[in-house]
């Protein structure tokens, strides 16, 4: 399978986390495994055997996903940053948590001229560049997301996962209560999940990093009370375990 990453313009940076491009399936029987990354994803599939195209948001995930396509699909993303999505949308991005949605089932951010010509770009770059022009021109019209759920997401990430939802919300300067429920409505996730999952993503770049480092080791430096918790996580969270994930 190949699965390629672009960067949106500069403009679009802080709501778009990467465009991404994949194809190359396995077909019926052949399962890919995604992991939780915190964000959310709008996929434009396109089934070249079939000539459809079909378009769906998936919400952010707390476990794994295992999904099979025919080898004829190629799908192009959109990955929004933490809270991203919510300049586009006013539905709450919790009710997409775990689960994915035809597009046009919700709130659609894209109206009918962009269905009718995304499909007809080729190749990937102009995909992009099709998408980049569209969301730019939404830029005026945007719902800014809110500052101290932003900030809350920069503190989870400089801190690795690390700081509890309590030190978070004083330091957005919410009560905690109010802050869990305003981080959940625009991440999906509570704020102690959020934390769970970038500590994870953090462990994992770190053991594939650090080769030799053994378990217990690793588990103390990225924050886990020892390395039990830093197993458990994985499963979780991946299905797996931290040496076998490392390996792959």
């Amino acid at each position: 399978m190949q699965y390629i990453e672009y960067e949106p313009d500069k403009l679009l940076s802080p709501y778009i986390e990467t465009y991404w491009m994949s194809d190359g399936f396995g077909g019926e029987g052949k399962y890919h495994k995604i992991l939780p990354d915190g964000c959310v994803d709008i996929i434009f599939s396109f089934d070249r055997a079939k000539s459809t195209f079909s378009t769906k948001i998936v919400g952010t995930m707390t476990s794994f996903l295992e999904i099979t396509y025919p080898q004829s699909v190629e799908m192009f993303g959109i990955r929004f940053r933490p809270a991203g999505i919510t300049a586009f949308t006013r539905v709450p991005v919790e009710e997409f948590t775990d689960n994915d949605v035809e597009l046009a089932l919700v709130d659609t951010l894209f109206d009918k001229s962009f269905y009718e010509i995304l499909p007809e770009k080729q190749p990937i770059e102009e995909k992009i560049i099709h998408t980049n022009n569209y969301l730019i021109n939404c830029i005026p019209y945007l719902y800014h997301p809110e500052k101290q759920i932003i900030r809350a997401v920069d503190l989870i990430y400089f801190h690795r996962g690390q700081l509890s939802p309590a030190k978070v919300a004083y330091e957005v300067c919410l009560c905690q209560r109010h802050f869990e429920r305003k981080f959940k409505s625009a991440i999906g996730v509570s704020p102690k999940t959020f934390a769970k999952i970038d500590r994870f993503k953090n462990a994992l770049r770190y053991l594939r990093n650090n080769p030799n480092k053994d378990l217990l080791s690793a588990a103390i430096e990225c924050g886990y009370y020892d390395h039990t918790h830093l197993i458990k996580d994985f499963k979780t969270l991946s299905g797996n375990t931290p040496t076998n994930l490392r390996e792959q």
